[in-house]
Parts: structure tokens; C-alpha cells; sequence
């Protein structure tokens, strides 16, 4: 955590706990990265969803290298990557106190571009499979048109931080006795049946894709 990513409103919701924010980057499926592209009076910011990974305290981002983003990223330009997780809509019996449950993690600094071979194919295995644990095992390996044609970068984690919010609605003493329902209504990912295509209609649906699951108390799609 620095100064910057030091929580400034609400505080008390800041979760400092490093195993909680590796939690919520590995059930995550979609960060949203920005930055502010172009100079001068044509600079202006961009938040683009990307896929991305988690390996140990690096995150992977990855895409073609025609990508606006990621070729302004590799220039060394600052990127702000957050992820958020919804739990729970929270209603209350005033508008005002109408909020969520969630868990949002924000990563910044300076991601580097990733040129070995070796390490960019592993860094893409690994995007495959925070996406499918074990589905990089089950597939042919990425030719070398495919690898060439992908820029992956490498973003520390060592200037991040979480917020989170929990618990039921914090209402004014005096609506306590409105007829208003008020509540929690959890949300989570609903996965429904794998759906096979015509070359894999006969073929029985592999352990990795048919129990697929993600969730609260699950990491990248095992129980954890």
C-alpha cells in the first residue's frame, strides 16, 4: 500500500489483509484497466475490460499488440487496474441508505512487457487457466503466431488496496418503523450447463469445464 492507494473515504472499510486481496483477483474474471492516453491537449483517460491473471504478487494482462492500451502501457505510462466483486444488493427504507456489498481491489504502477518466450507462454497458460483450472493442460500449446501476435504484460502488486462492504442497511433511527422491506439480496455467478459444440456433441464434458464454479469461499473455481 503507498499513499496514493491509501483509503481516504470511509477508511474503516479498508482491508489491509494480503490474503483477502489475492482472493478477490483470483475469483475475478474481468479487470477494468485505465490510463490517460495520447500527450498534451490530445491526452485523455481510457478504461478498457480485459481478462487477466494472477501469479504470485504479478498480474498478467494480456491482448493484440494493435491494442491503443497496452501499446501506451508498455511505454511506461502509469495504469490503474481495479477488479470488484458484487455479493449483495443492500435495501434500505430511504433511498439514500440504498448501497451494495462488494469487494474491490485497485492496483497501480508501471506494467513491463513480457519478451521471453518461455515466460510469455507460461503468462498465457496461466491466463488460460485463472479463466479453466487445468483447461491449458487439455488444449494444443500456442503456436508461435499466436504468441508473437499477443502482448502480455506484467503489473506488480506491491501498490494495491482493498475496500469492502458488508452487512446488512444502516438506516436513520427515525425510518425504523417504516413498513419498507429492507434486506439483503445476495448476488453470485449462476453457471448453467456446458453447452458443446458439433465437433465435441458425442464427447463427455471433461471434469475441469463440468464442474466449473465461482465464488465466495472458492479460488479460481476450487473449493478453497
Amino acid at each position: 500500500m503507498s499513499d496514493r492507494t491509501t483509503l481516504r473515504r470511509v477508511p474503516d472499510r479498508a482491508v489491509t489483509e494480503r490474503d483477502a486481496i489475492d482472493t478477490v483477483l483470483d475469483e475475478g474474471l474481468m479487470a477494468h484497466v485505465g490510463l490517460v492516453a495520447g500527450e498534451g491537449g490530445g491526452s485523455h483517460p481510457v478504461v478498457i475490460p480485459m481478462l487477466y491473471a494472477r501469479d504470485g504478487d504479478i498480474l498478467y494482462l494480456h491482448g493484440s499488440p494493435a491494442s491503443r492500451l497496452l501499446r501506451t502501457a508498455k511505454k511506461g505510462v502509469e495504469v490503474c487496474v481495479t477488479v470488484t466483486l458484487l455479493d449483495a444488493l443492500v435495501l434500505a427504507r430511504s433511498g439514500l441508505h440504498h448501497s451494495m456489498n462488494y469487494r474491490s481491489v485497485v492496483v497501480m504502477g508501471t506494467a513491463t512487457e513480457i519478451t521471453d518466450r518461455d515466460a510469455k507462454v507460461a503468462a498465457l497458460d496461466r491466463l488460460v487457466d485463472h479463466t479453466i483450472p487445468g483447461r491449458s493442460a487439455q488444449i494444443r500449446p500456442a503456436h508461435d503466431i499466436e504468441i508473437t501476435g499477443t502482448t502480455v504484460l506484467a503489473l506488480s502488486l506491491d501498490e494495491c488496496s482493498m475496500k469492502a462492504r458488508t452487512g446488512g442497511p444502516v438506516d436513520d433511527a427515525e425510518d425504523l418503523d417504516e413498513p419498507s422491506w429492507a434486506g439483503l439480496i445476495p448476488l453470485g455467478v449462476a453457471v448453467g450447463e456446458p453447452l458443446p459444440d458439433e465437433g465435441s456433441a458425442d464427447d463427455p464434458v471433461p471434469g475441469h469445464v463440468a464442474f466449473w464454479s465461482r465464488g465466495p469461499g472458492q479460488i479460481n473455481g476450487r473449493a478453497g
